[in-house]
C-alpha cells in the first residue's frame, strides 16, 4: 500500500459531493476537470514524493521482482494492495457519479482507475534497487479493483463486505525500522507498511435477508516474529487467521439516513469494528474485543 494514500486522500476529499447533491443528467465539464485534474497532480505528486524520498540516486533499469515478494510481510502486503485497488475503484467511481457519468459507466472507470494506479506503482517499483514489478501486488490490486463491479451484476456481493483494520499492538515493525539502514526498504516509519498490525477481513452476513446484520468475518494478518535477512529487509513471522463478529453498519445505522450519512456509513464500513474474536493460527486465543 506504499502509495495508495495520497491518491486515496484525494479521491475521497470529494466522493461526499457525489451523493450529497441531486444527480444530474448529463457530465458537467467543470466537474470532470477537477477530477482529472486533481487526479493527475495526485499521481505525480506521489511519484515525485517517492523518487526523491525513497531511492532516487539507486534505480536499476526495469526488472520484475525475482520472486522475494511472495515472502515480504508473508503475504499481508497483497491484502494491502487489494483492499487499495477496492478503495480508489470505489472512491473514483463515485467523484464520475458527482461528474454526471452514468451508473455503470462509473462503475468501469472505476474499475480501469484502480488498476491503472497499481500498474503506476508496480511500474516505479520495477526501478527500484530492491523491489521490481510485482504480477501479484498488480493482480491483487486489479481483481481488487473489480469487487465494486461484481456489487453490480453479482447478487451475492451483497452478503460481503471487504475491511481492514489497525491496532499498534507490538511495536516490532518500528524496533526494526530504527535498526536498518537509511537506505534500506522499507520506509522505517511508514504506517501503511506497518503490516504487523495490520488485519484484513472477509465479512459474509448469511441472514441478511431476514433484516440480521451480523456477520461472521475472517481475518488474515500477521504476528510479530519478523526479523532483519543478509539483505537488511524484513522476513518472516506467521500468518495470523482470526474468525470475529462483524456489523453491516450501513444497515445497523439506518435510521441514519441523510445524503452525507449515507456516504459516511458507506466508508466507514470499509473498517473492521472492535469485537469479540478467535485466533486460530498460528495458535489459539480468545479476545474479548478484538481490534
Amino acid at each position: 500500500m506504499r502509495n495508495y494514500f495520497l491518491i486515496i486522500l484525494f479521491f475521497f476529499s470529494t466522493s461526499f459531493s457525489a451523493y450529497s447533491q441531486a444527480d444530474t443528467t448529463k457530465i458537467n465539464p467543470y466537474r470532470l476537470g477537477i477530477v482529472l485534474a486533481s487526479g493527475a497532480s495526485v499521481l505525480v505528486g506521489s511519484y515525485i514524493y517517492v523518487q526523491n524520498s525513497w531511492w532516487s540516486d539507486q534505480s536499476r533499469s526495469f526488472h520484475f521482482d525475482d520472486g522475494s515478494d511472495l515472502r515480504y510481510a508473508r503475504n499481508i502486503d497483497k491484502g494491502g494492495h487489494f483492499f487499495g485497488g477496492v478503495l480508489v475503484a470505489d472512491l473514483f467511481h463515485s467523484n464520475l457519479k458527482w461528474v454526471g457519468m452514468n451508473e455503470k459507466k462509473s462503475y468501469w472507470y472505476g474499475a480501469a482507475m484502480g488498476s491503472f494506479i497499481q500498474l503506476a506503482i508496480e511500474m516505479k517499483d520495477a526501478y527500484a534497487p530492491y523491489w521490481g514489478f510485482s504480477i501479484w501486488d498488480f493482480g491483487t490490486g486489479s481483481i481488487g479493483a473489480l469487487v465494486p463491479v461484481a456489487e453490480m451484476y453479482w447478487k451475492p456481493m451483497k452478503y460481503i463486505d471487504f475491511k481492514m483494520s489497525y491496532y499498534k499492538r507490538s511495536n516490532r515493525y518500528w524496533e526494526l525500522g530504527e535498526q536498518q539502514k537509511p537506505w534500506a526498504p522499507p520506509h522505517p516509519h511508514a504506517y501503511q507498511d506497518d503490516y504487523v498490525n495490520q488485519t484484513y477481513w472477509l465479512t459474509v452476513y448469511p441472514l441478511k435477508d431476514r433484516n440480521i446484520d451480523v456477520g461472521l468475518s475472517i481475518g488474515f494478518g500477521l504476528d510479530d516474529k519478523q526479523y532483519l535477512n543478509s539483505k537488511n529487509t524484513k522476513v518472516g513471522g506467521n500468518n495470523e487467521i482470526y474468525i470475529a463478529l462483524d456489523y453491516d453498519l450501513k444497515r445497523v445505522l439506518k435510521r441514519w439516513d441523510t445524503p452525507t450519512a449515507k456516504r459516511v456509513k458507506h466508508w466507514l464500513n470499509y473498517i473492521k469494528i472492535p469485537t469479540p474474536a478467535i485466533l486460530i493460527t498460528p495458535e489459539t486465543k480468545f479476545y474479548p474485543i478484538f481490534f
